[in-house]
């Protein structure tokens, strides 16, 4: 992405620099040419396209006439737009109708829109009517922020032919003071024929177990349930098994779904299978201190298409009768080993004492893709993961690709100390790259916030690359930008599955 200056650069080579010694108009440069060149200048994620005139593409428009018409017409500029209301002066309705009018001036309107408002802003103006309601027919992306609930309420069934992604982040307060409306369900994304993805924040179920958001269940195919409320049974015994299509779900568990919580709500249901789904994240920060325990639901539903497993919360430790059954702890197991068929697997979860992570990977034999956020500093992790000489002793035999997530650990937090142990990483990776040449491991993929936390000045990060020259593979991912605003959930940028979705996380900000 350029900068404001360095488009100005830009403008100013083009002037003076274009021919060498000969000075041209800027109007003699070819559209095409320039059209390349305004792509460069956008982020690298569509997600971070905002409209502000400091920031591509709206500063293009500001260069010169020459400029500002060949971007306006320019379609790839504006399929799509990130609208954030920040200031209250920005929700008059004056300046509202600003806004819409410039983005009717776009020679096709945007494909991918989203409208958030600032935290704390209150919102005392329509401001879907505006900014949403002239572009629905167009729209196969949308993603409302903060928006009051009685606006997305207003909304008819019917405006979206095309939409095919769907975000909505409620917030909290909005949604308590908006109970009594919420008595009617939301019906605007009910007949949206093309819609396959949809994450939701606060609105699958209301207090009296009342579905508050109508949605096409039958086809979607991503799902990321991001409620917090009371309800979530009520998602599994009604919801759940409308979702014929369904490949993807992400799920936050509540204490009255986990562990020895009463099984009253699931008293004469039927044991119901889920064909398709390949992956499944269950979320365990809506359990009190988001401690890992069984879920309830897993007896009453058969997944044998899955293919990837999250697990999100603080400790899970099988030997925590507080938290496990030793009866629940064998049922949780059997169904990873020997009904799920498991490639990918995902570990953002701490402290894992050692035998509780040794018996998740020895039920997990097949995985080849291992993700893992281990917030106290990785301890066990890889010691359990380094091969010795006895292989029936040996964990994730078949690992191909590990991604590891820097940006948030104990030593980060105090200042002190490593997040990966350079010696145990050492004896880690020589063991994986010294054994046959089917079972070696291939890549490692970093994520930090910052550039500094994967460096070539880590120590771990100088281990691996001494094993460059026999093709280990090293990827690294800065996404600070990506996650502005978010305080959990950091996985939705690691998730193979949603690299063409990143705005999914927009549910998880705080």
């Amino acid at each position: 992405m350029l900068g404001a200056s360095q488009i100005a650069h830009v403008h100013r080579h083009l002037l003076t620099n274009l021919t060498g010694a000969v000075l041209l108009p800027i109007h003699n440069v070819p559209d095409d040419i320039l059209n390349e060149i305004f792509l460069q200048c956008l982020p690298e994620h569509d997600l971070l396209i905002d409209i502000l005139p400091s920031k591509a593409p709206v500063l293009l428009t500001h260069v010169c006439r020459h400029w500002r018409r060949v971007a306006l017409e320019f379609a790839g500029l504006w399929t799509s737009i990130k609208l954030t209301l920040r200031k209250p002066k920005t929700l008059e309705r004056s300046n509202l109708q600003i806004i819409a009018e410039e983005l009717k001036r776009f020679k096709k309107a945007p494909a991918r829109l989203q409208v958030a408002v600032a935290r704390g802003l209150s919102v005392q103006v329509n401001v879907l009517d505006p900014l949403l309601v002239p572009f629905t027919g167009s729209l196969t992306s949308l993603v409302l922020s903060r928006i009051p609930i009685s606006q997305i309420h207003s909304l008819p069934s019917g405006l979206f032919p095309s939409l095919e992604r769907l975000v909505l982040y409620i917030d909290r307060d909005d949604y308590k003071q908006s109970a009594r409306l919420l008595e009617q369900p939301i019906v605007a994304f009910e007949s949206a024929p093309a819609l396959r993805r949809v994450t939701t924040s606060s609105l699958s179920f209301g207090e009296p177990g009342v579905a508050t958001l109508r949605l096409p269940w039958h086809q979607l195919t991503h799902l990321i349930e991001a409620d917090y409320s009371e309800g979530t049974d009520r998602f599994f015994i009604e919801l759940l098994p409308q979702c014929v299509a369904l490949q993807w779900l992400h799920i936050v568990l509540l204490d009255e779904n986990l562990g020895r919580s009463s099984r009253e709500p699931w008293r004469n249901e039927p044991v119901r299978t889920v064909q398709k789904l390949q992956s499944l994240t269950l979320n365990f920060w809506g359990s009190y201190m988001g401690t890992s325990q069984y879920p309830v639901f897993f007896d009453n539903f058969k997944f044998p298409g899955l293919r990837s497993l999250r697990m999100e919360g603080s400790s899970m430790d099988f030997d925590d009768e507080d938290a496990w059954d030793p009866n629940q702890v064998d049922r949780f197991i059997h169904k990873i080993e020997h009904e799920f068929h498991l490639e990918y697997l995902s570990i953002c979860l701490s402290p894992i004492p050692h035998p509780s992570l040794e018996r998740l990977f020895k039920a997990t034999p097949h995985v080849t893709m291992l993700d893992a956020h281990i917030y106290d500093n990785y301890e066990n992790f890889f010691e359990i993961l380094t091969i010795g000489g006895d292989p029936s002793q040996d964990f994730l035999p078949q690992l191909k690709t590990l991604i590891l997530e820097l940006s948030l650990s104990a030593a980060s937090e105090d200042g002190e100390g490593e997040t990966i142990d350079p010696d145990t990483f050492a004896a880690f990776l020589e063991s994986r790259m010294r054994c046959a040449p089917g079972s070696r491991l291939r890549k490692i993929v970093l994520y930090g916030e910052d550039s500094d936390e994967i460096s070539d000045e880590i120590p771990f990060v100088q281990v691996i690359q001494r094993y460059f020259p026999e093709g280990l593979l090293l990827e690294r991912h800065v996404v600070a930008e990506i996650r502005d605003g978010k305080v959990n959930d950091h996985w939705v940028e690691r998730d193979p599955e949603l690299q063409d979705w990143l705005e999914a996380g927009a549910a998880c900000r705080y």
